[in-house]
């Protein structure tokens, strides 16, 4: 149980430079706090939801800095004379208001370690996708935008039903985030019920297509299911269904 007045820092929020309040040490401690839980995160191998949460971050952190130039410039100023060459007014240099320089050192201290952490993120996602195998269980239908992903967990499979809809993600890095699964069902794998067995057994107990896309997902490391191994494998089968690059 959190502890009344605690801090959560599992999670960042949005808002988290503007509220509860504008104070540059508690910034900084909320900030490195929830960098030290994603950089545990990542020595477990769970990579998401942290990889969207930091791109996330590092966007919104971006149009803060620019709300806060557009604010800047609409502030009243003292009209100091008239440059007569260029036709244009002169203006006194003011003092940038206190709330509007702790949020400028906020974001100076926060770009760098979220782009960091954001780094380590995907570099651990190009290693750890290194070690997923998938392929093709059996002959693909000309359409395989509907099908089942097999999951492999020692002698376990999970299967998964999968769907991709003809809407285009206009953000790359979400992409594959339009593969749409839901579990189905878990096979104890051995000699008598390999993929294939698996894939026509599926074709008996549901209705659909006759022969359905089916790819299957094995992992030479121990990866978390639903953090690292499922997200890794909507991407790799979003790759091959569409021929998008997953970045």
């Amino acid at each position: 149980m959190k502890e009344t007045g605690t801090m959560d820092t599992r999670r960042l929020p949005k808002d988290w430079v503007l509220a509860p309040a504008i104070d540059l040490e508690l910034k900084q401690y909320l900030l490195l706090a929830y960098l030290q839980r994603v950089e545990h995160r990542f020595s477990e191998r769970k990579l998401y939801p942290e990889l969207h949460d930091l791109q996330a971050h590092l966007g919104d952190l971006q149009e803060l800095s620019d709300l806060k130039e557009q604010l800047l410039a609409l502030l009243p100023r003292t009209v100091t004379g008239i440059d007569p060459e260029e036709g244009v007014l002169n203006y006194a240099v003011q003092d940038e208001p206190e709330v509007f320089t702790v949020i400028a050192d906020v974001i100076g201290f926060a770009l760098p370690r979220l782009q960091h952490a954001l780094d380590l993120g995907e570099q651990l996602r190009q290693d750890l996708s290194m070690h997923v195998h998938f392929s093709p269980v059996g002959l693909l239908p000309l359409d395989a935008r509907e099908g089942y992903l097999l999951l492999r967990d020692g002698s376990k499979a999970l299967v998964y039903a999968y769907s991709l809809p003809f809407y285009r993600e206009a953000v790359q890095e979400r992409l594959y985030r339009s593969v749409v699964t839901q579990y189905v069902s878990t096979f104890s794998v051995g000699l008598a019920t390999t993929y294939e067995a698996i894939k026509l057994d599926l074709v008996r107990r549901h209705c659909g297509s006759p022969h359905p896309a089916m790819f299957s997902f094995e992992s030479d490391l121990d990866l978390p299911r639903m953090e690292t191994l499922m997200p890794l494998a909507k991407q790799l089968v979003h790759r091959y269904i569409t021929g998008d690059p997953v970045v």
